[in-house]
């Protein structure tokens, strides 16, 4: 069965690849866009009004909150108006679209929610404003202390757009995955947590023996589920190298490299698990995991994104969780190594256009600098479920209070989504160090979505069927 899974697989990865393999080289210098030089010792003007516009996805809630912050960042700035306008509510590839044409149009907005990729995409057009200087200026960047009080993979996303160290973006709303299980269910049986993709599904299988029309297991992202398992492996996915041309000038080649044995083991691992019947993904089964787990006798495990926390109780029955007592655990995502474990780090940053005035650019800055503030930061925590950006977020009075109300024993469901909530952004303050962030180049969106589908046609093909 395993040599027909990888003849499939090199029959699809050659299909999909056609298409990628026309345009592998990003047209640009080793600089994704040049770098903005701020005057000599500027300072920030004061005297004149500057108008900044913000473009996001947040939605309805998370925009009360934006408006309390704009409002206490114009007290600061009495000189400057933000204007938020909403885009796409909830749809960032739309907000990216709309972006797009706002960049062809000469309108595009001061500063947008973005994903790594929508940066790259704007690249294109040399329109995102390179923050290195901005960063570091005396006067109104960030000092040393500042920088480390980041998060260090957070951080280092804002960097990861090309080989030379440019700054194109700042952690915003950031959130990873993580490992969901029934802790009820564990408990009953002895289970302990799993920590690595052998323990998971030996514990599918034992739950499969015991109820054979289970799906004990699943991953409610196809796409993170190639790339997290491919770092892992690890195989080659992408990446993203200098290279020199004939006339002496560097480019950025962004390489598609998914096409090779470790993959095909990798996908032939899963492969075998979801035709034991211990496993589906969100493309097979065309359900979020955390809707089975609610439905009970089910699924018992999966891996969801933790800004998505509460849906692991979000509308389940008030008497089946006090009833029966329904219980959910958080942990890391799995690995194939205990001693190496990686996920993948999701969730949209922000980042800023260049613009013909300086001035408009600080004032831009100063209030995107603001949107990262530890007490931004915190509230954004506590009110959405993304986790904090910074140390120091979880030091302020805002974090101090909220923990100090997290229910040790819920007897609601509310009570019940706060505390794992809480938890799975405790998990990932902890274990920032095991977050990555996959090349990001010209091809990386469209790669992603290619390997997505190509785990799909893996996971549903039928030896059998084979003609």
């Amino acid at each position: 069965m395993k040599k027909l899974v990888l003849v499939m697989l090199a029959f699809v990865l050659t299909i999909s690849l056609m298409s990628c393999n026309k345009d592998r080289t990003v047209n640009a210098s080793a600089k994704l866009v040049d770098w903005y030089e701020l005057s000599e010792d500027v300072e920030f003007d004061t005297s004149k009004e500057f108008t900044v516009t913000f473009w996001h996805s947040m939605g309805e809630v998370n925009e009360g909150l934006l408006e309390g912050w704009i409002s206490d960042f114009e007290e600061m700035y009495p000189n400057i108006t933000v204007n938020q306008v909403p885009t796409s509510v909830g749809d960032y590839s739309g907000l990216a679209d709309n972006v797009a044409l706002a960049i062809a149009a000469g309108n595009e907005p001061d500063i947008v929610q973005s994903y790594p990729d929508h940066v790259a995409r704007y690249a294109s057009a040399k329109a995102p404003l390179a923050l290195n200087d901005f960063i570091s200026n005396p006067n109104f960047g960030f000092t040393e202390e500042e920088i480390n009080d980041f998060l260090p993979s957070l951080w280092a996303e804002g960097s990861s757009y090309d080989t030379e160290g440019t700054f194109l973006s700042l952690p915003f709303t950031k959130s990873s995955e993580a490992l969901f299980y029934r802790a009820d269910y564990f408990e009953e049986k002895g289970y302990d947590v799993p920590t690595t993709w052998d323990e998971v599904f030996a514990i599918a299988e034992l739950i499969k023996a015991d109820e054979p029309d289970s799906l004990p297991f699943g991953y409610d992202s196809d796409e993170n589920l190639f790339i997290t398992a491919s770092e892992q492996y690890p195989a080659d996915y992408t990446s993203l190298t200098k290279v020199e041309n004939a006339d002496g000038s560097e480019s950025l080649q962004g390489n598609v490299l998914f096409n090779n044995d470790d993959s095909m083991d990798m996908l032939a691992y899963f492969k075998d698990k979801v035709d034991k019947g211990l496993m589906g993904t969100q493309g097979l089964t065309g359900a979020y995991s955390s809707d089975a787990m609610k439905a009970g006798d089910t699924t018992y495990m999966y891996v969801g994104s933790t800004g998505g926390t509460k849906y692991a109780y979000d509308s389940m029955s008030e008497s089946v969780f006090t009833d029966d007592g329904y219980r959910v655990g958080v942990t890391t995502v799995p690995s194939f190594d205990a001693n190496n474990k990686a996920q993948i780090q999701q969730g949209p940053n922000i980042n800023l256009f260049a613009k013909d005035d300086e001035q408009q650019m600080i004032a831009s800055w100063l209030f995107a600098k603001y949107l990262v503030s530890p007490e931004v930061s915190a509230e954004l925590g506590v009110e959405s479920g993304y986790a904090p950006v910074r140390y120091s977020a979880y030091e302020t009075d805002t974090w101090e209070t909220y923990e100090a109300t997290v229910p040790e024993n819920p007897t609601t469901i509310d009570d019940a989504i706060d505390k794992l909530i809480y938890e799975a952004i405790d998990m990932f303050r902890q274990n920032g160090d095991v977050f990555f962030t996959s090349a990001v180049f010209n091809l990386s969106s469209k790669t992603r979505t290619e390997t997505g589908n190509l785990l799909i046609k893996v996971l549903t093909y039928d030896p059998q069927g084979d003609t």
